[in-house]
């Protein structure tokens, strides 16, 4: 049975976060093994939903580790360019990082994480996904992120899930007349 939480978040994130509206293109992107799958389904359910065309890259990191090993610039750069078509046909990125090792790609060297930074990562994300989709990344609970949080993996589920799960359109509307203030403002100082 899928969790409640998870449909409440993926309502979110196509809705308040990226705002999908019928007909528009939206890319799902996992970054992880499996935890974050039911999120991904219900992300897919919740765009068509709206009348939106999703799209998933599923990228599993020991793969991507294995690929950048000996990843070339050539390499990179053609994987860029099929990657960036796509990416320029979309409206809207929902990205969703898991993934229980964190250190992953410790042994890729250096170089080769420069190239696909360079050559892959910047055309495709910085220079087309920040500047021309709407769009939203978050990182999925893992046993990894609860072990960072010194919390059992149940306990950290629980506070993703009513952190991510809160109403952001009404805080957002609360927040409003602090907006306008802190507009005028030039200095704050703090008291306390």
């Amino acid at each position: 049975m899928q969790d409640p939480r998870i449909n409440k978040l993926a309502e979110s994130l196509v809705n308040y976060s990226c705002k999908v509206n019928k007909n528009e293109n939206v890319l799902i992107k996992v970054y992880g093994e499996s935890e974050e799958h039911n999120l991904v389904k219900a992300l897919i359910k919740e765009v068509y939903k709206v009348g939106g065309n999703p799209f998933v890259w599923n990228h599993n990191p020991q793969i991507m580790r294995e690929l950048l090993k000996e990843c070339n610039e050539e390499q990179i750069k053609l994987w860029a360019e099929s990657d960036l078509a796509l990416m320029r046909k979309m409206d809207a990125y929902i990205g969703i990082w898991g993934g229980s090792n964190n250190a992953e790609n410790s042994s890729v060297r250096r170089e080769n994480n420069q190239i696909y930074e360079k050559f892959y990562s910047n055309p495709v994300h910085m220079h087309e996904r920040v500047k021309n989709t709407k769009w939203v990344i978050l990182n999925y609970p893992t046993p990894s992120m609860a072990q960072q949080a010194s919390m059992s993996s149940d306990e950290f589920e629980d506070f993703y899930f009513k952190v991510c799960n809160l109403d952001y359109s009404k805080m957002s509307k609360a927040m409003d007349n602090l907006v306008e203030l802190m507009d005028k403002t030039d200095k704050v100082k703090i008291i306390g």
